[in-house]
């Protein structure tokens, strides 16, 4: 290679390693750049405010309770509402509303047979653990128990004889009976003369009368109008008795208790609330995540590119050594002929 030959390409390395130098500046630039990013995400994810579920002990309400004396049901006071004028003695009087909650017991009876196939057909099983099991129709099977008494019952059963047209109930409250459960649903099947056991039962062949029993939980209200109110005048602004008239017109006087019970409304406001925040914390989260994975994506593929451009600088910067070995080479052998 000559002397001039070999300048140009050197030159030409030269010019080409300067270009790689610069493309690697830029490269590390956009580097910069996406480590900013990335880095103001992370200060995002870091000032997001995690939301914290809500604790049923922060819920709580203070509930005045009271049982009436007339009738020994006990009620609950839900609200207190003073009047706006007091009486004629300058006495001031208040409108009080209160609830209680009872379980009311819903019964219908029903025959069963031990023969033929229709829906209402019965057989009863005796198990290995000496369990007994009842089958009506196609339904399941139920464990079914032996002959108890159910007092508290007596007076639906019969109210259910009645609705079927039967005057003369058998049912007492001296009945036992056998009794299963399905579906959340009790059944009672009175004994008889000839159906004393399990073991009768299971033998008996012919028509059965069944009770069901469904409970439903309700709520009854009732609105006291120009009660008294007697402060406990300790400072606290509690309250000792109410005085009110009931419906039979007689004035009582009731004990007023105070209890704590769980705010149920309350927490479940503030459940909700903690879920809509929840889902808008997930949300950014998640948005947060997909950027930094895109950001961290186009940094290794920036990265790959530097190490190219390392690569290629080396092999530029091998080339000009071997460039400049033969112009050094050319120019000791030019001095030495003119020598």
């Amino acid at each position: 290679m000559g002397m001039a030959a070999s300048q140009a390409r050197y030159l030409g390395l030269t010019a080409r390693k300067t270009n790689v130098e610069y493309e690697g500046q830029q490269v590390n630039q956009e580097r910069t750049a996406l480590a900013n990013q990335s880095a103001g995400l992370f200060n995002q994810m870091l000032s997001l405010n995690v939301p914290t579920p809500p604790s049923a002990n922060d819920y709580t309400k203070t509930e005045y309770v009271f049982t009436d004396n007339s009738t020994s049901q006990k009620y609950t006071i839900d609200s207190i509402y003073r009047n706006p004028t007091p009486d004629e003695d300058g006495n001031y009087l208040y409108t009080i509303s209160t609830y209680r909650s009872t379980t009311d017991v819903l019964s219908n009876r029903s025959e069963i047979v031990s023969s033929g196939t229709s829906s209402n057909r019965f057989t009863i099983s005796r198990g290995d653990d000496d369990t007994y099991t009842i089958q009506i129709g196609h339904n399941t099977s139920h464990t079914i128990i032996e002959p108890q008494q159910y007092t508290a019952l007596t007076s639906k059963f019969q109210e259910a004889d009645e609705k079927a047209g039967i005057t003369d109930s058998q049912i007492t409250d001296d009945t036992t009976f056998f009794k299963f459960t399905d579906g959340g649903v009790e059944y009672y099947i009175p004994t008889s003369a000839d159906v004393q056991t399990l073991e009768d039962l299971m033998n008996y062949n012919g028509t059965l009368t069944m009770y069901s029993a469904e409970s439903t939980a309700k709520t009854e209200y009732k609105t006291y109008n120009d009660a008294v109110l007697e402060s406990a005048g300790d400072g606290t602004g509690r309250y000792t008795s109410v005085t009110f008239t009931n419906e039979n017109g007689d004035v009582v006087t009731c004990t007023l208790t105070q209890q704590t019970t769980q705010d149920d409304e309350a927490y479940d406001a503030a459940m909700e609330t903690y879920n809509a925040e929840k889902a808008i914390y997930d949300k950014t989260i998640s948005e947060i995540n997909a950027q930094t994975e895109i950001i961290q994506q186009q940094d290794k593929t920036l990265e790959l590119h530097l190490d190219q451009l390392d690569t290629e600088q080396q092999a530029i910067q091998t080339e000009m050594d071997a460039v400049k070995k033969v112009i050094d080479k050319n120019i000791e052998e030019t001095f030495k002929t003119f020598a």
